[in-house]
């Protein structure tokens, strides 16, 4: 897409004169096509990837939407424009004929910033034309004679302060010759370098004072920032305001601006820079370009002042809560942190948000609530770190009995491993007697259980001799059973006819006494007899 408007009659964008609907190329030639316009587009990856997933039929619409328009005013066309109106060796009458269309010219620009394709973005910012330069040099001049005024307010004088040898800030011509300096230059300058070449200690001239009093009742600085803010919004263009001597300062500086929309718009860039890593360094050393240019007491003495009484326009109140939250509250450091409070309640931010809390605005009440939520409180804590140092001071007592106790443990602990030591030897004594009972006792199991078998056969032997012995008598018992049974068959007819008892012959056989037992040996079980 291209401009919307035209810098002169012989610039105008006009769109091609093309066919509504042209037929789809080549499935070859339409991808190509399709790579180019969204290279052109600078989307983001995921975005890029959703596009690529269209039919033929869209993509191809997409191509004739980008086409349509051809870019007529090429970045060196606004770049002319601006230096001319920067020429200080122009007549006044000529220059009020220039800047008549200054804030159109603006506009354009950044509607071409905006809208254009990234390779037009880089083109006007490349080491050729340095657009940004010419860009941030313009938005000095332009605010020029606000910041004199200020100057002139602060001493209480009028325009006779030319004659006096103050430092006010760089000339138009001071500016040129400072982008003068090369690249590596620049970029190798610390943050205190970059103040110094900022604003030199000359005064401007009474025709640049006037141009610029010409300007600064216009829009210019407003769409300046809008100019800018639409080179942020790539990433090469915001490192390129990142690394830029002047940009952020002059940025900055365009809080002194009376329309609130501008403060605003100056505040959400700011708090943009502020954000990414490096970028709070820059916005506080900007502060101090700030004080000391705008002769300020304390560092965001006038921001705190314009907060105060554009008490009307929410959205600069809002812009401006949300910077101040931003430049507090993202600093890691919490004593860095605190001194950044104090700063701001110095300047009376913590009676004025008591009062605006209340406040109908949601997004601002948001703001202002998010500013309590994180604020540290200071007396809180230093009653925390007076019970920090008495809960040390006990901690180091404490610390020192349990050394005593340790030490009482540690003699307790060497007593009882003497202790230990000493049992473990007569346990071992002890061990080895035990061991000596054990071979004895096995030596005397041993006997006995050779005396017990002997024994034990001598027994059975006993008991073979008793049990042959007593079958013996039991055999010649029956024996004489049957001889005495014979003999009184024989005399049974006797002459008187009475039975005849038959005489006992006693047993000639005396019967074999039992034989003895051995006496049972110390411990051991005498045998049973059956």
């Amino acid at each position: 897409m291209g401009n919307n408007g035209s810098l002169d009659k012989q610039t105008d964008l006009k769109p091609h004169t093309m066919p509504l609907k042209l037929p789809i190329p080549e499935q070859s030639e339409l991808e190509e096509r399709f790579s180019m316009v969204l290279n052109s587009m600078n989307l983001p990856p995921d975005k890029a990837r959703l596009l690529r997933q269209y039919d033929n039929e869209k993509k191809w619409d997409l191509i004739c939407d980008q086409e349509r328009f051809q870019v007529k005013n090429p970045p060196h066309t606004y770049i002319q424009k601006l230096k001319s109106y920067l020429d200080p060796t122009v007549t006044r009458k000529k220059f009020r004929q220039r800047v008549q269309e200054s804030t159109k010219v603006l506009r354009e620009l950044e509607i071409s910033l905006r809208t254009n394709h990234i390779g037009w973005v880089r083109e006007f910012l490349n080491d050729d034309n340095q657009g940004l330069n010419v860009l941030v040099n313009y938005l000095s001049f332009a605010q020029c004679a606000v910041m004199f005024d200020f100057e002139v307010v602060e001493n209480g004088g009028d325009d006779g302060t030319f004659n006096k040898a103050k430092p006010w800030g760089r000339s138009i011509e001071d500016l040129h010759q400072s982008h003068v300096l090369p690249l590596p230059f620049g970029n190798s300058l610390s943050r205190s370098a970059r103040q110094s070449i900022l604003r030199y200690n000359t005064l401007p001239d009474r025709k640049t004072l006037k141009n610029s009093r010409l300007v600064c009742h216009k829009d210019d600085v407003h769409v300046c920032i809008m100019c800018l803010r639409a080179i942020m919004n790539y990433q090469y263009g915001f490192n390129l305001v990142m690394s830029h001597l002047h940009a952020v300062n002059e940025i900055a500086l365009s809080l002194n601006n009376k329309n609130p929309r501008t403060k605003a718009l100056v505040l959400e860039l700011l708090a943009a820079v502020c954000l990414v890593r490096g970028g709070h360094e820059i916005i506080l050393s900007a502060f101090d370009h700030f004080k000391e240019v705008c002769k300020e007491k304390h560092r965001f003495e006038n921001l705190m002042e314009y907060f105060r009484n554009e008490d009307s326009n929410i959205d600069f109140m809002v812009a401006c809560m949300q910077f101040i939250n931003i430049v507090v509250h993202s600093v890691e450091d919490m004593n860095f942190r605190v001194h950044l409070q104090f700063e701001f309640t110095k300047l009376g931010l913590d009676e004025f948000l008591e009062k605006s809390k209340h406040t109908e605005s949601d997004k601002l009440q948001v703001q202002i609530q998010a500013y309590l939520d994180n604020v540290f409180d200071v007396g809180g804590l230093l009653e925390d770190a007076e019970t920090k140092n008495a809960a040390l001071e006990k901690v180091e007592e404490l610390e020192e009995h349990l050394s005593h106790l340790s030490e009482k443990l540690h003699d307790l602990e060497n007593d009882n491993m003497m202790r230990v030591a000493e049992l473990e030897k007569q346990l071992l004594f002890r061990d080895k007697e035990l061991e000596a009972i054990k071979e004895t006792y096995k030596d005397a199991s041993s006997q006995v259980h050779t005396l017990r078998r002997m024994i034990k056969e001598k027994e059975e032997a006993f008991q073979r001799q008793f049990h042959r012995d007593k079958r013996c008598q039991d055999l010649e018992g029956a024996h004489r059973r049957s001889q005495d049974g014979d003999m009184s068959i024989g005399s049974s007819d006797t002459p008187d006819g009475l039975p005849h008892s038959p005489t006992r012959v006693p047993d000639s056989t005396p019967s074999l006494p039992p034989p003895p037992v051995a006496p049972p040996l110390p411990g051991m079980i005498p045998p049973h007899h059956t």
